[in-house]
């Protein structure tokens, strides 16, 4: 009897794993398919700014930007940091997503490896060479801001005063 009952469960497992039916990817338009070029897209851009005491002195030195990539043939995206210099248009370095800085030398297109840091702040310390003691931050980009007005420039002036009503004449009669 047990040997009946061991026989017919074989069976019928053996009858629920058809593989006739069974498709690989039955969803596959729903997934995203490798892509057939290389794209890029600015995510973020930050401006990287520098004090040593008074945070009323601040001043930009680079620029932070991350960027989403895209790889040919790849369903994955990845992130890269770049950093760039202080007018914003030469990429002088670039952080890896494990926390890792590389510094381009000038001339060179080989990065040289700095070293890893796991908090941004100390890791842009080393790379732009400021001690450790002094201050580093990431701010937003404020367009309507000048970056870093030479020295000795003034405040802009205030809107200039309407002009007085004309003075009355006194009527001869």
């Amino acid at each position: 009897m047990t040997r009946r009952m061991a026989v017919l469960a074989a069976i019928f497992t053996a009858s629920c794993s058809d593989s006739a039916n069974y498709y690989g990817e039955e969803w596959s338009p729903y997934y995203e398919h490798p892509r057939e070029e290389t794209s890029r897209k600015r995510v973020d851009s930050k401006e990287i700014v520098y004090w040593a005491t008074n945070p009323k002195d601040k001043k930009r030195i680079g620029f932070y930007e991350t960027w989403e990539v895209k790889l040919k043939g790849s369903r994955q995206t990845r992130e890269c940091h770049y950093i760039k210099d202080s007018g914003g248009l030469t990429i002088i370095g670039f952080v890896s997503n494990e926390g890792v800085f590389y510094r381009f030398e000038p001339g060179s297109s080989t990065p040289r490896k700095i070293d890893e840091y796991q908090i941004l702040s100390t890791g842009l310390k080393v790379f732009f060479g400021i001690p450790i003691r002094e201050n580093v931050d990431l701010e937003d980009i404020d367009p309507y801001r000048v970056a870093n007005p030479p020295a000795g420039t003034r405040e802009p002036a205030a809107a200039p005063a309407p002009p007085a009503p004309p003075a009355e004449k006194p009527d001869k009669k």
